[in-house]
């Protein structure tokens, strides 16, 4: 009986030593992704992302989820957010130094993509420093809806717009020069997108679904929501400058019939995007700042909007060839348990600038 005690006590061991060290193993890839992240950072970031290197990590993959959805967001325009990569981001090299309406949106949509993905983490559990709101609670009713009550996860927004703040933003002891007082503001107009723009998500509960109880809890716009907020603000955006003790910004004066309105002292709205330097027209490639061109792009003749073949490809005309491409059809299920399909031919005419 008591040999059979210890091969029992001996086995439970194994298995929890094997749990153990399973579990470093699948930590240990992220964790070594996110110091050798850490080391390649500069200065205040550096510290920051080392004291907590997989928020640090989480971060970059907001900056990732970001710069997909600004190619998205972009397809259709001459500067389609391509040749932008993370390394630009985190060290504000070419577009991003650019202190134009692009680089004004890159900054924005990545600070909010960090705050997106650092919430997100809190909501998971993934950080011991936050997890749910605990902010909303009680009930709630509003005129043409039926009442809730607070309850469930409500996304941890705070934490993840204060820790891109720390994170994004240029230190208190940055030299106050233009590029970082407008990285400043567009950076927190990125953020303002989620916070002002917060919603909540409901269940039922009852027997046979008659929704006695209904749960609410507060929920963040999904990124490409942000994205389009944000291309909203890029075609509005405001042209600034330095004050001269350089301690905020000012609007531009923009041209008027008649008497000039005197802006030299108004300051942008917070929620705005900023730009100083006109943008280039992007229609031939620049190493300086990334930027591809449009050369090979493929447009379209039959649009009369930014992705017509006039307007993508500046001008230059563009080529016209014949595709042929074997896709599935006349799919059919056949019991029991397959899907059988035809190939067809399908044509079509594709457009790329010259």
């Amino acid at each position: 009986m008591e040999i059979a005690r210890v091969c029992l006590f001996f086995f439970v061991s194994l298995i929890v030593l094997a749990a153990i060290d399973g579990r470093k193993r699948t930590r240990s890839p992220r964790s070594q992704d996110a110091l050798s992240f850490c080391s390649w950072l500069k200065d205040n970031q550096q510290k920051k992302c080392e004291a907590q290197p997989l928020l640090g990590l989480s971060a970059r993959d907001g900056v990732e989820l970001a710069l997909k959805e600004c190619g998205n967001i972009f397809k259709d325009r001459r500067w389609n957010c391509s040749g932008v990569t993370i390394a630009d981001v985190f060290q504000r090299q070419r577009m991003l130094k650019a202190d134009n309406r692009e680089s004004s949106y890159l900054h924005a949509i990545a600070s909010a993509g960090v705050t997106f993905q650092i919430t997100k983490g809190c909501s998971q559990g993934n950080w011991d420093d936050c997890g749910c709101d605990s902010k909303p609670t009680g009930r709630g009713k509003k005129e043409g809806e039926a009442s809730w009550e607070w309850g469930g996860c409500s996304e941890n927004y705070r934490y993840g717009y204060e820790y891109s703040t720390k994170f994004m933003d240029p230190g208190k002891n940055a030299d106050k020069t233009l590029s970082n007082h407008l990285v400043r503001h567009n950076n927190e107009a990125g953020r303002r997108v989620i916070k002002d723009n917060m919603g909540k998500t409901c269940k039922c509960h009852g027997v046979s679904g008659s929704c006695t109880v209904r749960v609410c809890w507060r929920t963040m716009p999904k990124m490409e929501i942000v994205a389009s907020i944000l291309r909203k603000k890029f075609d509005n955006a405001v042209r600034v400058k330095l004050n001269k003790n350089k301690t905020k910004l000012t609007r531009m004066p923009r041209p008027r019939r008649g008497r000039k309105r005197n802006t030299n002292n108004k300051r942008p709205p917070p929620a705005s995007l900023v730009y100083a330097a006109v943008s280039p027209d992007f229609c031939r490639a620049d190493k300086k700042y990334g930027v591809l061109g449009t050369v090979g792009r493929t447009c379209s003749k039959s649009s009369l909007g930014t992705d017509s073949c006039p307007m993508l490809c500046c001008g230059r005309g563009y080529n016209t060839v014949n595709r042929v491409s074997d896709v599935k059809c006349n799919c059919a299920f056949i019991w029991c348990c397959q899907v059988k399909c035809d190939l067809c031919k399908e044509e079509w005419i594709e457009h790329t600038c010259k």
